[in-house]
């Protein structure tokens, strides 16, 4: 596994460990090298910046890092790996993209001595999102790879399942162990596996939506249950087939239905943060193109103004930008600065979100003429997949966890490995 690789699961777990109540227990460098990662992902710009002590504690209020107990600690690391520098009033922080980013988050986590069972959670979570394993050979994997005792594997397989490493269901006599990243690369014989562990029905419903998201890279959450029914539609979900995203604003939330490898053709999907912020910076443009007067700040020229973006202007000033981008502002994508009253100009800081964005509107599934497809709504918040999957999963009936058994049993016995 590559360091960018390894970091994004570090960032994955460290988000698990967060939800914990209670101690992290062994798992601490995970969460505390992955604290410093998305920490940083805030901070960094493609370019050195100096960011002010209120705007750094602003950034990690919004991504949810403790300023008194976490955040001194983050920016200690940070400054020990020379990745950013305190001054008197603020910060000096390196210019780093988002793969860069996550290498050094993985950096961080091999610098502090991790324990066996981190290393085993980090490794069994990338082998699992491969292909489902049985309880037995997870056990093997863990214990013959990073020398845990056996009562130490059973242990530490338990712990990655009750805190959100990996997911689990039961199999007849065996449990099966995998996560939401199953589906994150185009595989065909996947795709066939769960096809063929449904109905008839079931599989002609899923074959039709496979081909509405062919032509409209994503629709909105009311048609893809319409189509599959509430069961199939759950099922798909939880197993992380379907990706269901969430934006939101004052008025409420909102959500659309992706495929898991729809940006695959862009970027590793592993990477779960970038690919999300590209997600985000699609959504609040496209609400500009569709919904925003030209009073108010239309966006008509997509592509201009992408490209003015990425090579580092500012654009504006119109009102728009003072209320469209707000979730972009909390992840450190754009700065944001008031030009005149109710008027504001907007600067893409991190360049290699604003490309990716760029080919997903022009290039890719969810093209320009499919984004008409995404809920408008200007996005203040937004919910990547995982607590999306998380959530159905935990809600599910009997009747769905069956499905899902089918589905992953067929999966790991289709001779996908």
């Amino acid at each position: 596994m590559n360091k960018k690789m390894k970091g994004a699961w570090i960032v994955h777990h460290s988000q698990k460990l967060a939800q914990v109540t209670g101690s992290t227990g062994d798992y601490e460098r995970i969460h505390l090298a992955g604290r410093c990662g998305l920490l940083l992902n805030a901070l960094a710009a493609t370019e050195q910046a100096t960011l002010s002590d209120k705007k750094v504690k602003a950034l990690a209020k919004a991504n949810q890092i403790n300023t008194i107990m976490e955040l001194p600690t983050v920016l200690k690391e940070l400054k020990r790996q020379r990745l950013l520098d305190k001054g008197k009033s603020g910060i000096e922080v390196l210019g780093l993209t988002t793969a860069q980013t996550l290498e050094h988050t993985s950096t961080i986590f091999e610098e502090h001595d991790p324990q066996p069972c981190e290393k085993a959670a980090l490794e069994l979570s990338e082998k699992v999102s491969d292909i489902p394993l049985l309880k037995n050979d997870a056990l093997h994997f863990i214990s013959d790879k990073f020398e845990i005792p056996s009562n130490d594997s059973q242990n530490t397989l338990l712990e990655c399942k009750e805190i959100g490493f990996v997911d689990s269901e039961a199999v007849g006599n065996h449990v099966l162990y995998f996560n939401g990243n199953l589906f994150r690369k185009p595989e065909i014989p996947k795709i066939n596996g769960v096809i063929s562990s449904l109905t008839s029905d079931e599989a002609q419903k899923v074959s039709e939506v496979i081909a509405i998201f062919n032509s409209e890279g994503c629709i909105p959450i009311n048609k893809a249950p319409s189509i599959l029914g509430a069961t199939l539609y759950a099922k798909l979900i939880s197993i992380g087939f379907l990706d269901e995203n969430s934006i939101g604003n004052e008025f409420g939330t909102f959500s659309f239905v992706t495929r898991p490898a729809a940006f695959s053709k862009f970027s590793n999907t592993a990477a779960d943060d970038a690919f999300d912020l590209a997600k985000a910076m699609v959504t609040s443009l496209k609400y500009g193109m569709t919904k925003s007067t030209y009073q108010r700040g239309k966006i008509t020229m997509i592509n201009a103004l992408m490209r003015k973006l990425i090579n580092g202007h500012w654009v504006g000033p119109v009102r728009a930008i003072g209320q469209d981008y707000k979730v972009l502002e909390f992840k450190g994508v754009v700065e944001v600065q008031e030009h005149s009253p109710g008027k504001f100009l907007m600067k893409l800081l991190k360049k290699d979100i604003g490309k990716l964005a760029l080919k997903v509107i022009t290039e890719g599934e969810a093209s320009a003429d499919s984004l008409f497809e995404l809920p408008t709504v200007s996005a203040t918040t937004y919910n990547g997949p995982e607590p999306n999957r998380v959530f159905t999963r935990r809600k599910q009936t009997s009747g769905v966890q069956k499905g899902i058994v089918r589905i992953l049993d067929d999966l790991r016995t289709g001779g996908l490995g």
